[in-house]
């Protein structure tokens, strides 16, 4: 079974290199679209819950939204509650380029699932969210996240 951990690679590898293709002439890599996506959705985490959010250590989540924030895609701005706390925000160039990463990310899902069956899309999905579920349980009780 040790070919399935090496096809999810696989499949993580190729779909940074599409988004990164694809994303090119936005100025933005597909490492860093999950980062995008997730800010959108949540305005205002700290890049430790960016991490934990996206399952990454807290040194890779700071490279990120510092090279995010060079490129004008994200602000940092000191929190409300804790001056010594810092919140990551979507610029407008961000948001402008929403609907594009978007539009990348379900062309590529439909890529990768032509020819599947609408119930072995959704057996799949089924299964997926089972295998990340023990992988998340994993993490969490034997890991921590400053690993």
């Amino acid at each position: 079974m040790a070919a399935f951990t090496h096809n999810l690679n696989i499949v993580g590898r190729c779909t940074q290199m599409q988004r990164s293709q694809k994303l090119k002439p936005l100025g933005i890599c597909g490492g860093q679209v999950p980062y995008l996506l997730r800010l959108c959705r949540e305005p205002g985490l700290t890049q430790e819950e960016i991490a934990e959010a996206l399952y990454v250590n807290k040194s890779t989540a700071a490279r990120q939204v510092n090279s995010l924030e060079r490129a004008g895609f994200v602000e940092r701005r000191v929190s409300a509650e804790d001056r010594r706390c810092m919140r990551v925000y979507p610029t407008e160039r961000a948001l402008a380029a929403l609907p594009q990463l978007r539009q990348t990310v379900q062309e590529w899902n439909e890529y990768l699932l032509d020819g599947f069956t609408e119930s072995e899309r959704a057996t799949l999905l089924q299964m997926m969210e089972r295998v990340a579920g023990r992988a998340q349980a994993y993490i969490q009780r034997e890991v921590g996240w400053d690993a």
